[in-house]
């Protein structure tokens, strides 16, 4: 099985790293042999009877033996070691016999002829670190008694004093060899005085400072000197060095002076007093410095930086100086008083912890400021940043700092750095660097660009956006008002220079449009928005503006006017022909109303010729209304155009449903009729379109059939498209006649034929499949027919289409009076047209059981509809003093007629009409002029 590289191959303690240094530390590794060691393996043979006995420390990748009794190994293969696994364990670790020990069975020194068979091994501890083990191995298995353990126990813990004394010696040596040589290396000299003050020892480097020898002041009482400050002053209150002495107690760094061949020199001392067991004061031991250079420069300096401070006082902002050193620390050597003002911190806060200096920069600048300023130490290049730093008072303030970096001789980098409040400076910029912004986005979201007329020169400067708007390239020079005017379109140009003249005379606005022709050829509408300039006088001397390019807004503008007045058209033809409408099926409401009810009057029946007379009145009102209904239709189509509601819509349905309304007028022709559809065909269609066209074309194919002929009815698919045909066997058409077919009222001469019809039928046809993207085609022969045919987008089916399915099974209107209801009933009807109101009560007189109650005006109708509660009322739309639908809302607002069943009666039929009555609260809305038979049908379903 293989080992890992990384893993080692024998057991390590948990505190490996640590004992591995205390076994350094202890510097016993590799050293010769000592009798101390050697006498202690000794002593551990005899006291346990074992001929080998070792003194082993444990390394990193070996077992190294200090010493040995029977055995002359040095070292041994940690991985081999049984010393190795005794300093895993607390206490003694005994192996009676190794070949029988599973960690031993494979190791060579237990497996040899001569190998170790036993071993008994106590740890070696030192400040808890188990270095090495105390050892004792026979060739032979055997055990230790008690006594014997316990010897090999208290001989370990002997050798580990022996560790912790060679210990201590040699961090005594090496403090005396350290102390040795940092006193050398400093140029300090070390004395000693006796318990009388004189001089007993002295240094050798006392001769090379000083000047004097050492023979010229030992025994000598030291100089009665007074004590000096940090500046070489006298301190107060005066005191002297023999005072300092005479106190007992230990001092440092205190100044003197002392008088040399060299001069006056100023010493740094610092003492020890020295005391016997008694603790009676034997003398001094000290150090001494010279330190009259240092005291030198640092009184220059002081004089130095007092200048500099009152230069640094005169400058609106601070002065310092910024250290790097080489190992990462910063420093401030210098700081002006201005840090305070600047920063918000005093300057001896910033020099007792210089990165609070870093600490208040803002976050969001701080990176970029230490970036910069480690840049300009790596390049010895000038920083310089504006930056924001957070004050300890909350207020956020913006800093410009200089600094020219150089390098130290100890590898360090110090900066020469002016920093300023640049704050209100910054602000300043800001809000115009803000306000060019939003300028710079409304200019570019906008469109606009700035103009600027001289009026002394007449030349036009004109920024980016303009000269893009112009057409020109940016920049522009040269380019005078003349240029400007030349490239107005002519029809424009009169109007635009009046606007510039007028503004420029008036010293007010300018506000015009013209067309521009650029000089790539293109037309552009600008707009031009600007005032005037005028100097301190008053007179004009130029214009400021804006130009805009409008084109586009100048046509939306000129296609929103034209569509408002196609629409106000509309409109207006709208309004005519639902007015035109109005007044034509209110006369014909009578007409019609009572010429069906003296056909249907049983009591007094007409004569058989009053009969024929009565039908005649009836046809020609009939014609009138099919005329009036085909033009509306046409004027529907027309508005309708982009409103129809494409969908799928099961045309074997809408044909069956077609067949059912049209077998009355096919049986009085004596036409027969195809059975209806009983396949599926799905079409995209507007579903009502779809039933006008096919009536239209089978009203046709019956009109224009022979008596005894026949209607045949075709679907068929043809190219993703179904093809609905209507083929009658009437007389057909020439191709003269099919020419002038879709022509507004023409007949092709039926009209003398005495067949019904306007002539606006098949135009309305065609018009509808053309608004649904449908087409109609015509293939006629003389003498056979005429095939009539529909061509729709076919779709895919989709849910059965509940509406087709009622609308396809619905029977055609019966002509005899439907049953009337037994029960009494009470109808209110609001009308003002006393001809309607009387063609009304004549219905009603058909159901004796009905009462009709009347009121003319929509005031009278609410008051009447509160006070009887009736079950139905019928409402006109145009009332004299409200219209139908204001009525309706009145009725529902009131809780006493809100639930009344309300049908509109109006000869308004136009499909918006219609729609808004309904959304006023209509719950059903009949149009005029009236069907007896139907109007009675309706009153038998409201009442059913």
């Amino acid at each position: 099985m293989g080992i890992a590289p990384d893993r080692p191959e024998f057991p390590l303690p948990d505190d490996e790293p640590a004992r591995l240094l205390a076994l350094r530390e202890l510097g016993l590794l590799d050293t010769p042999r000592e009798e101390a060691y050697d006498a202690l393996v000794a002593a551990a043979a005899a006291a346990t009877g074992c001929a080998i006995a070792s003194f082993s420390l444990i390394d990193a990748q070996r077992q190294w033996v200090k010493a040995a009794h029977g055995i002359t190994l040095r070292e041994v293969p940690r991985a081999h070691s049984f010393c190795a696994h005794a300093i895993l364990g607390e206490g003694p670790m005994v192996v009676p016999d190794t070949r029988a020990d599973p960690r031993f069975r494979d190791n060579p020194f237990a497996l040899a002829d001569d190998g170790i068979r036993f071993y008994a091994g106590v740890p070696l501890l030192l400040d808890g670190r188990k270095l090495g083990t105390l050892a004792v191995m026979e060739r032979a298995p055997r055990t230790l008694d008690d006594t014997q353990r316990d010897a090999l126990a208290g001989l370990a813990r002997i050798g580990a004093e022996l560790l912790r004394s060679r210990r201590r010696l040699r961090a005594l040596h090496e403090e005396r060899t350290r102390l040795r040589d940092l006193a050398r290396a400093s140029g300090d000299w070390m004395w000693e005085l006796d318990e009388a003050l004189c001089y007993r020892w002295i240094s050798g480097q006392f001769e090379p400072v000083t000047g004097l020898s050492s023979e010229s002041v030992l025994g000598r009482r030291i100089d009665e000197t007074p004590l000096l400050d940090a500046q070489g002053q006298p301190v107060q209150p005066a005191a002297s060095l023999l005072e300092l002495l005479r106190r007992g107690q230990p001092f440092s760094r205190v100044i003197t002076a002392k008088h040399t061949p060299r001069g006056r020199l100023l010493v740094s001392r610092s003492a020890l007093p020295i005391v016997d067991a008694e603790g009676r004061l034997r003398g001094w031991r000290g150090t001494a410095r010279d330190i009259t250079a240092q005291i030198d420069a640092q009184s220059s300096a002081t004089r130095h930086d007092e200048l500099l401070r009152k230069l640094a006082a005169q400058i609106p902002g601070m002065i310092f100086q910024f250290v790097r050193h080489a190992d990462g620390h910063r420093s401030f050597p210098y700081l002006s008083r201005g840090v305070e003002s600047v920063f918000g911190v005093p300057a001896e806060q910033v020099m007792a912890h210089p990165d609070h200096a870093f600490e208040i920069v803002h976050p969001e600048d701080r990176a970029r400021v230490i970036s910069g300023i480690e840049r300009s130490g790596r390049e010895l290049s000038l920083w310089h940043d504006v930056y924001r730093v957070m004050r300890i008072d909350g207020r956020e303030r913006w800093i410009e700092t200089r600094a020219s970096p150089e390098r130290l001789a100890d590898g360090a980098t110090l900066w020469h750095a002016f920093s300023a409040d640049v704050t209100e400076r910054e602000q300043t910029e800001h809000a115009l660097r803000r306000v060019e912004a939003r300028w710079e986005m409304a200019a570019r979201a906008t469109g606009l660009g700035l103009a600027e007329l001289d009026l002394a020169s007449g030349r036009l400067e004109f920024d980016e956006r303009a000269c893009i708007n112009h057409g020109l390239s940016y920049p522009q020079r040269d380019f005078t008002l003349d240029d400007w005017a030349a490239a107005i379109v002519p029809e424009d140009r009169e109007q635009a220079a009046a606007a510039v003249q007028q503004a420029i005379a008036t010293r007010g606005p300018l506000n015009a449009r013209a067309r521009m022709r650029r000089p790539d050829g293109s037309l552009r509408t600008l707009e031009f928005v600007g005032n005037t300039l005028v100097d301190a006088n008053g007179a004009p001397t130029g214009m400021l503006a804006t130009c805009r390019d409008v084109t586009e807004q100048a046509e939306t503008e000129r296609l929103r006017q034209d569509k408002d007045d196609a629409e106000r058209a509309s409109r207006a033809k709208s309004e005519f022909l639902s007015r035109m409408s109005h007044e034509l099926r209110t006369p014909l409401n009578g007409i019609l109303g009572f010429a069906q009810l003296m056909a249907l009057d049983r009591q007094a029946p007409l004569a058989p010729d009053q009969q024929r007379r009565l039908d005649k009145v009836v046809q020609a009102g009939s014609r009138l209304l099919e005329l009036i209904d085909d033009v509306l239709d046409l004027a529907r189509i027309e508005h309708r155009r982009h409103a129809f509601a494409l969908e799928p819509v099961e045309a074997g349905a809408v044909l069956s449903h077609c067949l059912a309304l049209i077998a009355p007028l096919a049986e009085q022709a004596g036409v027969s009729l195809p059975p209806p559809c009983t396949h599926t065909h799905w079409v995209r269609a507007d579903r009502r379109a779809l039933e006008q066209m096919l009536m239209n074309l089978l009203s046709n194919a019956i009109k224009y059939n022979r008596r005894g002929g026949a209607v045949h009815v075709a679907i068929e698919p043809v190219d993703g498209h179904l093809r609905i045909a209507v083929r009658d066997e009437g007389a057909g058409l020439t191709p003269q006649q099919q020419a002038r077919l879709f022509q507004h009222f023409e007949r092709l001469g039926a009209e003398t034929s005495g067949v019904p019809g306007t002539g606006l039928g098949l135009v309305i046809t065609r018009e509808l499949a053309q608004a649904m993207g449908a087409a109609l085609q015509v293939r006629s022969t003389p003498g056979s027919g005429s095939t009539f045919s529909i061509v729709l987008t076919a779709d895919a089916a989709t849910d059965d289409d509940p509406e087709a399915a009622v609308t396809a099974a619905e029977p055609a209107p019966a002509r005899a009076l439907p049953e009337a209801t037994a029960a009494p009933r009470c109808v209110l009807y609001i009308e003002d047209e006393p001809l309607n109101a009387l063609l009304m009560q004549e219905v009603f007189r058909l159901r004796p059981a009905w009462s009709l109650q009347l009121a003319g005006t929509g005031r009278e109708g609410i008051a009447r509809a509160a006070a009887l509660r009736p079950d139905l009322v019928l409402v006109d739309m145009n009332l004299p003093d409200m219209n139908g639908a204001e009525v309706v809302r009145q009725l529902r607002a009131e809780a006493a007629t809100r639930t009344l069943r309300c049908i509109a009666l109006s000869a308004d039929v136009m499909a918006g009409q219609i729609a808004a009555a309904r959304a006023a609260g209509f719950d059903d809305y009949w149009t005029k002029p009236i069907d007896v038979r139907q109007v009675l049908a309706g009153l038998q379903r409201v009442f059913g």
